[in-house]
Protein backbone atom coordinates (compact mmCIF):
# COMPACT_ATOMS: atom_id res chain seq x y z
CA UNK A 1 0.00 0.00 0.00
CA UNK A 2 1.37 3.39 -0.98
CA UNK A 3 1.46 5.84 1.92
CA UNK A 4 2.10 8.88 -0.30
CA UNK A 5 -0.89 10.23 -2.19
CA UNK A 6 -1.78 13.85 -2.83
CA UNK A 7 -4.67 15.19 -4.86
CA UNK A 8 -5.64 18.23 -6.82
CA UNK A 9 -7.90 19.51 -9.52
CA UNK A 10 -9.10 22.38 -11.62
CA UNK A 11 -10.90 25.52 -10.47
CA UNK A 12 -14.41 24.32 -11.31
CA UNK A 13 -13.87 20.87 -9.79
CA UNK A 14 -14.64 19.10 -13.06
CA UNK A 15 -11.20 17.44 -13.15
CA UNK A 16 -9.63 15.72 -10.16
CA UNK A 17 -6.30 13.89 -10.04
CA UNK A 18 -4.07 12.03 -7.61
CA UNK A 19 -0.29 11.74 -7.51
CA UNK A 20 1.10 8.61 -5.87
CA UNK A 21 4.81 9.48 -5.69
CA UNK A 22 6.72 12.64 -4.74
CA UNK A 23 7.83 14.84 -7.63
CA UNK A 24 11.32 14.08 -8.95
CA UNK A 25 11.93 17.79 -9.43
CA UNK A 26 10.20 21.15 -9.59
CA UNK A 27 10.78 23.48 -12.53
CA UNK A 28 10.04 27.21 -12.59
CA UNK A 29 9.99 28.02 -16.32
CA UNK A 30 10.41 31.60 -17.55
CA UNK A 31 10.03 30.92 -21.32
CA UNK A 32 7.65 33.03 -23.39
CA UNK A 33 5.33 30.07 -24.18
CA UNK A 34 4.82 29.33 -20.48
CA UNK A 35 4.25 33.01 -19.72
CA UNK A 36 1.60 33.29 -22.44
CA UNK A 37 0.02 29.93 -21.61
CA UNK A 38 -0.42 30.77 -17.94
CA UNK A 39 -0.61 34.55 -17.87
CA UNK A 40 2.22 34.82 -15.34
CA UNK A 41 5.90 35.64 -15.32
CA UNK A 42 6.75 31.97 -14.90
CA UNK A 43 5.10 28.59 -14.60
CA UNK A 44 5.85 26.03 -11.91
CA UNK A 45 5.73 22.34 -12.86
CA UNK A 46 6.29 19.11 -10.94
CA UNK A 47 7.91 16.19 -12.81
CA UNK A 48 6.59 12.66 -12.13
CA UNK A 49 6.32 9.32 -13.90
CA UNK A 50 3.13 9.18 -15.96
CA UNK A 51 1.93 6.10 -14.10
CA UNK A 52 2.05 8.04 -10.80
CA UNK A 53 -0.53 10.63 -11.86
CA UNK A 54 -4.12 9.46 -12.27
CA UNK A 55 -7.09 11.47 -13.48
CA UNK A 56 -9.79 10.23 -11.09
CA UNK A 57 -12.61 12.47 -12.31
CA UNK A 58 -13.36 14.40 -15.48
CA UNK A 59 -11.05 12.82 -18.04
CA UNK A 60 -13.77 13.71 -20.58
CA UNK A 61 -13.21 17.40 -19.70
CA UNK A 62 -9.45 17.22 -20.28
CA UNK A 63 -8.66 19.08 -23.52
CA UNK A 64 -5.30 18.91 -25.28
CA UNK A 65 -3.51 21.73 -27.08
CA UNK A 66 -0.41 20.68 -29.03
CA UNK A 67 2.28 23.30 -29.55
CA UNK A 68 5.02 22.91 -30.51
CA UNK A 69 4.48 19.46 -32.06
CA UNK A 70 6.41 17.66 -29.31
CA UNK A 71 4.43 19.21 -26.44
CA UNK A 72 0.89 18.51 -25.19
CA UNK A 73 -0.77 20.93 -22.80
CA UNK A 74 -3.81 19.44 -21.09
CA UNK A 75 -6.38 21.67 -19.43
CA UNK A 76 -10.02 21.73 -18.29
CA UNK A 77 -12.40 22.48 -21.15
CA UNK A 78 -14.80 24.19 -18.70
CA UNK A 79 -12.63 26.53 -16.59
CA UNK A 80 -9.37 26.51 -18.61
CA UNK A 81 -7.21 25.42 -15.67
CA UNK A 82 -3.93 23.80 -16.78
CA UNK A 83 -3.41 20.31 -15.38
CA UNK A 84 -0.70 18.43 -17.34
CA UNK A 85 2.22 19.31 -19.60
CA UNK A 86 3.62 16.34 -21.54
CA UNK A 87 6.81 16.39 -23.62
CA UNK A 88 7.51 13.72 -26.26
CA UNK A 89 11.16 13.47 -25.15
CA UNK A 90 10.04 12.28 -21.70
CA UNK A 91 7.30 9.92 -22.87
CA UNK A 92 7.06 8.02 -19.57
CA UNK A 93 6.87 11.22 -17.48
CA UNK A 94 4.56 14.22 -17.21
CA UNK A 95 4.69 17.61 -15.60
CA UNK A 96 1.72 18.71 -13.53
CA UNK A 97 1.07 22.11 -11.99
CA UNK A 98 1.49 21.89 -8.21
CA UNK A 99 -0.44 25.13 -7.74
CA UNK A 100 -3.52 22.96 -8.49
CA UNK A 101 -2.86 20.68 -5.50
CA UNK A 102 -5.47 20.75 -2.75
CA UNK A 103 -4.81 23.05 0.21
CA UNK A 104 -1.41 24.13 -1.12
CA UNK A 105 0.02 20.66 -0.47
CA UNK A 106 3.74 20.15 -1.02
CA UNK A 107 4.52 18.08 -4.15
CA UNK A 108 7.04 16.05 -2.15
CA UNK A 109 10.23 16.92 -4.05
CA UNK A 110 13.51 16.75 -2.17
CA UNK A 111 15.71 19.68 -1.27
CA UNK A 112 18.00 20.58 -4.16
CA UNK A 113 15.63 19.34 -6.87
CA UNK A 114 14.02 22.72 -7.61
CA UNK A 115 15.32 24.78 -10.55
CA UNK A 116 14.57 27.87 -12.63
CA UNK A 117 14.88 27.33 -16.38
CA UNK A 118 14.90 29.60 -19.45
CA UNK A 119 15.95 32.55 -17.33
CA UNK A 120 17.42 34.17 -20.45
CA UNK A 121 13.84 34.32 -21.82
CA UNK A 122 12.27 36.00 -18.81
CA UNK A 123 10.21 39.13 -19.29
CA UNK A 124 12.42 42.21 -19.46
CA UNK A 125 10.72 43.78 -16.45
CA UNK A 126 10.80 40.64 -14.28
CA UNK A 127 13.07 41.03 -11.26
CA UNK A 128 14.83 37.70 -10.86
CA UNK A 129 16.50 36.90 -7.57
CA UNK A 130 16.75 33.32 -6.45
CA UNK A 131 18.80 31.16 -4.16
CA UNK A 132 17.67 28.15 -6.22
CA UNK A 133 19.80 26.80 -9.07
CA UNK A 134 18.94 28.43 -12.40
CA UNK A 135 19.72 27.79 -16.04
CA UNK A 136 19.80 30.22 -18.97
CA UNK A 137 18.09 27.55 -21.10
CA UNK A 138 16.67 24.17 -20.08
CA UNK A 139 18.38 21.82 -17.62
CA UNK A 140 20.42 18.95 -18.95
CA UNK A 141 18.24 15.89 -19.53
CA UNK A 142 20.03 13.92 -16.82
CA UNK A 143 18.62 16.32 -14.22
CA UNK A 144 15.12 15.24 -15.23
CA UNK A 145 16.00 11.58 -15.55
CA UNK A 146 17.73 11.13 -12.20
CA UNK A 147 16.42 8.17 -10.34
CA UNK A 148 14.39 9.04 -7.23
CA UNK A 149 17.15 7.55 -5.04
CA UNK A 150 19.64 9.93 -6.64
CA UNK A 151 17.47 12.92 -5.66
CA UNK A 152 17.08 11.74 -2.10
CA UNK A 153 20.78 11.01 -1.68
CA UNK A 154 22.13 14.31 -3.10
Amino acid sequence: MNSYTISGGCICGGIRYTVDKPAKCIIHCHCSRCRKGHGGLMTTCAFVKSRDLTIVKGSDKLTTFVYPPEVQRKFCSICGCSIIYAVKEFSDHVFYYPATLDDGNHPGHSSGSEHHIYVNSKAEWEVFESSLPWHEEDMEDENYEKDWDDWVNT
